[in-house]
């Protein structure tokens, strides 16, 4: 039996891909995106195309949840895939560009949940799984806010999962390092208006190395869109394991994950007795 994909942000990179995955593996789809006419192609291979602004009420975003309930069925897959990065230094985004940054990657997957999961729960049954990123672990000059979002994310995903084991719903946080999509380009990087000269000293190495990625990162898409496919569905490399709390996706992220793990212990463990001295005196060791 097919299941039901409800995927956002697929007028480009992996909500593309994933909806292009999932359908040519027999699976419903409905994609979602601002402007539905961006998801033409994707209507012709048999995608449901829907017009949804993640930026939307709550009300209109349970609008489309529902319709898609009573119209498709009842979705077993959600991906809160859509999003952006601010490029610029935390003091040179101004509020309204956070709170935009913030809205679109963080509270619009809150909107989607808050309307898609009382019927998952009513089923006790489905898959959730927020996009996070490899910038979810370490904080990058430059892109503050975007790691900021996305550190967010994989937080409250975890309290998520654990909230909705009892209803036998799996949670996840994707956390994909650099794959070959447009998100560097475009408006799906947004600089922020005010420059601070003074500041290059620190962001420009990031800056300039966004600019030297783009198009060239090392991840194939296609090949994520498929590990992501198989672990959602447990088939395939995936058949009989659960699915963790961050999911790492790409070669990439295991040296950065990696990486930012074994900074932090090295940390922990040379201020050990400096942090652990302040205990009432009452309390054993």
């Amino acid at each position: 039996m097919p299941r039901i994909w409800f995927i956002t942000g697929c007028s480009s990179g992996f909500g593309r891909q994933l909806a292009i995955t999932a359908t040519e593996n027999k699976d419903i789809v409905v994609a979602t995106s601002r402007d539905p006419s961006k998801l033409s192609d994707l209507a012709s291979i048999g995608v449901i195309a829907k017009k949804l602004d993640v930026q939307a009420s709550d009300a209109e975003v349970k609008a489309v949840i529902d319709d898609v309930i009573s119209t498709v069925g009842p979705i077993d897959i959600l991906v809160n895939n859509a999003g952006y990065i601010l490029e610029g230094g935390v003091e040179e985004c101004s509020h309204q560009e956070i709170v935009d940054q913030f809205d679109v990657n963080v509270f619009s997957q809150l909107r989607i949940l808050r309307a898609a999961l009382p019927s998952m729960r009513a089923r006790k049954s489905g898959i959730v799984a927020n996009f996070g990123s490899i910038g979810g672990w370490n904080g990058s000059p430059a892109a503050g806010m975007y790691c900021a979002t996305k550190a967010a994310i994989a937080i409250y995903t975890e309290s998520l999962r654990n909230e909705l084991a009892a209803f036998d719903i799996e949670v996840t946080c994707v956390e994909p390092g650099y794959f070959r999509t447009n998100f560097l380009t475009g408006d799906h990087k947004i600089t922020a208006k005010n420059r601070i000269p003074e500041l290059d000293v620190g962001t420009q190495a990031t800056r300039d190395a966004l600019a030297a990625y783009s198009l060239n990162q090392p991840g194939d898409p296609v090949k994520g869109a498929q590990v992501l496919f198989e672990a959602f569905t447990k088939t395939g490399r995936c058949e009989g394991r659960s699915l963790p709390a961050r999911l790492a996706l790409g070669r990439d992220s295991l040296a950065a994950i990696g990486g930012s793990i074994a900074r932090e212990q090295e940390t922990l463990d040379s201020w050990q007795e400096i942090i652990a001295s302040t205990d009432c005196d009452d309390v054993k060791a």
